[in-house]
């Protein structure tokens, strides 16, 4: 029998809870349920194994997250921009974006879209603009996921967090080899 006081929305949002201040281990089915006050049976009715609670997790943050980012005067500076907004946001839930796989993907997709969009109107080649979104989520999302793995080694051997400061440079030659490859086609 499912325990009709514990929701699937109150479990998603205790193990975010969690997620953010503990990591990985404090969203194990016994200590949610302790959380809870409810039992790993409820919780496995109500969202499934861990794994599925990890893509929900992340899914979920993804839909309420409203990347906000000006757009500029020229598509290269507004790219830069939104990759910066999309990093700031990864780095505020790290743990939750250390979980991000492949697969979730699709949670990114209205955001690369607005991006899509701002490259096209400047006049971005349709394929060229495609390709530059793909790899700019892509760089975006790897390498901040790099300095947050980095960051927690660091912390767990009692170093401080240092990371080079680097992603801004990554950004700015990949637009500029977009920029030179679309200027070459014209």
């Amino acid at each position: 029998m499912i325990d009709r006081s514990t929701t699937a929305d109150a479990i998603y949002a205790r193990a975010q809870e969690l997620l953010d201040a503990e990591g990985l281990p404090g969203i194990n089915a016994r200590r949610l349920a302790a959380e809870l006050r409810c039992s790993t049976k409820t919780l496995y009715l109500h969202v499934g194994s861990q794994e599925q609670l990890i893509r929900e997790l992340v899914a979920r943050h993804f839909a309420a997250l409203r990347v906000e980012f000006e757009e500029a005067d020229t598509w290269q500076s507004s790219a830069l921009r939104w990759c910066q907004a999309v990093r700031h946001q990864l780095l505020a839930h790290p743990h939750l974006s250390e979980l991000m796989t492949f697969d979730d993907r699709t949670a990114v997709i209205s955001y690369v879209n607005r991006l899509l969009r701002i490259l096209l109107e400047a006049g971005v080649r349709d394929q060229l603009a495609r390709e530059c979104c793909r790899v700019l989520v892509h760089t975006t999302i790897s390498m901040t996921n790099a300095e947050i793995r980095s960051s927690s080694l660091a912390v767990k051997a009692g170093l401080p967090a240092q990371t080079p400061d680097i992603f801004d440079s990554a950004i700015r030659w990949i637009i500029a080899g977009v920029d030179a490859e679309n200027r070459a086609a014209t």
